[in-house]
C-alpha cells in the first residue's frame, strides 16, 4: 500500500471516528491528510470508496488484535473473559469514539447498502469469534445463542461508556456474561 493511501485512510479513520461520516467532507480530509485532491482520488474515487476501505481496514486491525490478546490465555473461561478485557483496554483508550462499525450502521441504514453490509459483517464476525470460544464452555448448540447475547452485551458497554463515560462496563459486561455462562452450564448438566 502506498504511503499517500495509508496516510488518507489514517486521517479519514480520526476523522470518521471523531465528528462521523456525514459530517465529515472529502475536503476536510485532504487538508488534514496533507495530500493533493489529485491523489485522493486517485486512491479513492468516491468518499463511499474511502469510508469501505477505512472499515474494511478497521474490520482486520481489531480482528487481528482481539484474536491475539484472546490467544494469550491457556483456559477456555479466561480467553472468554480476554474478550471483555480488550474492550476495557479499548474503552480506556485516547482513540475510543464508540463503534465506527455501529455508527455506520446508523448514519448508513439503508441494509443494501455496501457500508451498512460491513457493519453487519464486522458483528457476524464477532458473534462467530465468540460462538467458538463459547463451545468450548458450553454444549455447541448453545454457544451460538450465547454468543449473540454476548455480543448484545459488548455492544450495551460500549454505548455505556461513550455516552456515559461509565469506565466499568466491560467490566460489569463480563459478570453478566459470566453468570449467563454458568446458567447455561447448569440447564446443560
Amino acid at each position: 500500500m502506498s504511503a499517500k493511501r495509508q496516510q488518507i485512510l489514517d486521517t479519514a479513520t480520526i476523522l470518521f471516528s471523531k465528528h462521523g461520516y456525514h459530517a465529515v467532507g472529502v475536503d476536510w480530509i485532504i487538508a488534514e491528510s496533507g495530500v493533493a485532491k489529485m491523489t485522493m482520488y486517485r486512491h479513492f474515487p468516491s468518499k463511499t470508496d474511502l469510508v469501505i476501505a477505512v472499515l474494511r481496514q478497521r474490520q482486520r486491525q481489531c480482528a487481528v488484535s482481539l484474536k491475539a490478546f484472546v490467544a494469550q490465555a491457556d483456559m477456555p473461561l479466561a480467553r472468554l473473559e480476554r474478550v471483555f478485557d480488550w474492550h476495557r483496554d479499548w474503552f480506556t483508550s485516547d482513540t475510543f469514539t464508540g463503534c465506527m462499525f455501529t455508527h455506520a450502521a446508523a448514519e448508513f441504514a439503508d441494509k443494501g447498502s455496501s457500508i451498512h453490509k460491513i457493519s453487519v459483517e464486522q458483528k457476524a464476525d464477532l458473534t462467530r469469534f465468540i460462538e467458538q470460544l463459547a463451545a468450548d464452555i458450553v454444549p455447541s448448540a448453545q454457544a451460538k445463542g450465547l454468543a449473540s447475547v454476548i455480543v448484545m452485551l459488548l455492544d450495551g458497554a460500549t454505548l455505556a461508556m461513550q455516552i456515559s463515560g461509565r469506565q466499568s462496563a466491560a467490566t460489569d459486561a463480563w459478570h453478566a456474561a459470566r453468570d449467563l455462562l454458568a446458567l447455561y452450564s447448569e440447564a446443560a448438566s
